[in-house]
This record gives C-alpha cells, structure tokens and sequence, in this order.
C-alpha cells in the first residue's frame, strides 16, 4: 500500500497548510490609520445582533496610531456605533494606561472590571452615559493597543461587547 506523503513531502504540505492558515489571519498594523477600522465589520456586528451598522466612516489622528471609526449615527454617546482604536496608545505600557484612563473618564459612567484572557485590563458599562442616550461601551488595553467599542445598550451588551472584543483581538 502506498502513503500518499510521507517524510519530506509530508513535511512541505504541512509547511504550506500551517503557512497558509496564519495568512488567512491577516493582523492589522499599528499606526496604520483608516485600516484599524477593518478590526470590525458591518457583518460583525450582524453576528452578535446588531443589524444597523454601515462601512465605518474614519476619522484618524496621531500620524496613524488613533482611528475613530463610526458604523452607525455621529458616536456611541449619539446612540450610534463606535469603535476607537489606539495602536500604540504610547511608547510604554504606562502611556498606554494613560490613554485607557483618558478613555474611561470620556463617559461620565463608572465601568467595571471584566477578565478577558489576553489582556492586561478590560471594563465595561451597561449604561454609559455622554450627553445622550444610554449606550454599553467595552474598554480594553492589550500592551500599548487600547480600544473602546460602544453600542446602543440592550440585554445582551455584555455578551456583544465582549465577542467583538475578540474579534478586534485576534485582528490587532
């Protein structure tokens, strides 16, 4: 009977089909601007029950490290869909903090602690609030990358937030 690989044939078809998996999974830039929306799309957010989400409009600052991305109304303070990233959100992880801290207090809502592996902090509100409606807002800093997600709040807000955590985790 003959193996249809074996030794070192095997070994390049596995080469090409582990290589092939980790290009599937393409990894967004730092300081790559308009691009860091792409950690989140209109189909994600279909995914976890949030159908009014559009192609995020882009504002980018701080030569490509900061991207405000907005896929529903002016922000998540507005009743909208939002998505800040920063990356890096400083040169150490004490800048990084200083700009998660500065996240944090733009919503006049205490948010709680919430453990998602792979971070070194993460908190969320249920009803944030900023000068408009009650909206469920994510805050998580992974290194010197920290991103806030805010969505409009409903029941499931925790359980949304927390799947498009990971998605924007595994992208950045």
């Amino acid at each position: 009977m003959k193996r249809p690989f074996s030794g070192l044939s095997a070994f390049f078809f596995l080469s090409i089909l582990f290589y092939s998996i980790q290009s599937m999974a393409a990894v967004i830039q730092p300081k790559s601007g308009a691009a860091m929306c792409e950690a989140l799309t209109v189909a994600d957010f279909q995914s976890v029950g949030i159908m009014n989400a559009t192609p995020p409009k882009t504002n980018v600052g701080e030569d490509g490290a900061s991207a405000y991305c907005t896929y529903a109304g002016k922000s998540s303070a507005t009743g909208g869909i939002e998505l800040d990233v920063f990356h890096p959100a400083g040169a150490n992880a004490k800048e990084a903090m200083a700009t998660e801290e500065t996240a944090i207090g733009e919503s006049s809502s205490v948010q709680k602690s919430i453990a998602i592996p792979g971070t070194d902090d993460a908190r969320w509100s249920p009803n944030a609030v900023s000068g408009g409606p009650t909206f469920a807002t994510m805050t998580v800093r992974r290194g010197t990358l920290v991103f806030v997600i805010g969505i409009p709040a409903n029941k499931n807000s925790q359980d949304q937030l927390l799947k498009l955590s990971d998605l924007v985790l595994k992208r950045l």
